[in-house]
């Protein structure tokens, strides 16, 4: 079964270091911005700990760079990526790292195009700003779903499931759908986990048990503060997202081994876009030339790969999805 409607939460490196001084997480300015396709040395030195890369030392692919409409041949390509939520998108002393700007960057290497990563605040402003004109891109851990694939378009990327977790030594323990009956989940506002718990909620109630309370939190800042402080029972967010936080930055957070059905995540572009197939193109060939492996396996995040370029996808309209 095609998971349920859904979109993505999110975590900063910086939030979880404040929980411990019970504070939440400070978002930076949406206008802010760092350099995705500029020269330099590739960068994750084990000495200065960074997990910045520069380049990937690609070249432009001649089949691949073809395809990119003339109009972004000598411009800037914007891309708008949420900041919060590590390992996918986060900031590291001001500057955008994680899986999604490094695939961009190897993306737009093998385009032969300078991209800019703009670093955005508030997830739920993301797809407005595609469609607005402001991004021309936005790779920020989308979920594609129908309602999504009615107002942007989006090549895929790998699929991720959702995953719960419970502050550490509580009593709850989840193990299947069922188990989230009767309790209170927090999630992030614009995510697509308001659509799951949701429907997780409808089944419980069709199922005779009691719904599930749905809490909506601004950042992962406060959402996680929320499950730690026991406002929330239950939090949930990507399975990556969930495993990174609790393993890297010591969040007392329990994983749950309930894995909600996995969902496709691309980069989204705006309704009709031009750049379409020679995204798609870019995507199939970091694949192919191993870039792709690279970039998920320096992140940790590999057993979601796609096992073949073929996999990737150019959704443009909700019927290319199964039905639910």
């Amino acid at each position: 079964m095609y998971p349920r409607p859904a979109l993505r939460a999110s975590f900063a490196v910086a939030a979880v270091a404040s929980l411990a001084a019970l504070g939440l997480s400070a978002c930076s300015d949406p206008g802010s911005a760092s350099n995705a396709g500029g020269a330099g040395t590739a960068s994750a030195s084990a000495s200065g700990g960074s997990n910045v890369t520069t380049t990937w030392g690609l070249k432009p692919v001649d089949s691949v760079a073809a395809l990119v409409p003339a109009e972004f041949k000598d411009k800037t390509i914007q891309n708008g990526i949420y900041n919060d939520f590590a390992p996918q998108d986060f900031e590291e002393n001001g500057q955008l790292v994680g899986i999604q700007p490094d695939i961009v960057l190897a993306m737009s290497e093998v385009m032969g195009v300078k991209v800019n990563n703009v670093s955005v605040g508030t997830f739920d402003s993301l797809i407005p700003g595609l469609s607005s004109g402001r991004y021309d891109v936005s790779s920020a851990d989308f979920g594609v779903t129908k309602p999504r694939l009615g107002q942007v378009d989006f090549v895929s990327e790998f699929a991720v499931g959702t995953s719960f977790a419970a502050k550490t030594g509580s009593s709850i323990t989840v193990n299947s759908e069922t188990d989230l009956c009767g309790h209170t989940i927090g999630v992030l506002a614009g995510s697509y986990f308001i659509d799951q718990v949701n429907q997780a909620s409808a089944d419980c109630t069709k199922a005779g048990k009691s719904a599930i309370t749905l809490q909506t939190y601004p950042d992962d800042g406060a959402r996680i503060l929320a499950v730690t402080n026991g406002r929330s029972e239950l939090t949930a967010t990507t399975t990556d997202a969930m495993a990174f936080v609790i393993k890297s930055q010591n969040v007392p957070l329990t994983l749950q081994k309930f894995v909600y059905e996995p969902l496709e995540l691309g980069i989204a572009l705006k309704k009709g876009s031009s750049l379409g197939p020679a995204m798609k193109a870019a995507m199939k060939e970091i694949i192919s030339n191993g870039t792709y492996a690279k970039i998920l396996k320096k992140w940790g995040v590999d057993s979601t790969a796609y096992t073949s370029p073929e996999k990737v996808t150019l959704y443009t309209s909700p019927s290319q999805l199964p039905a639910s």
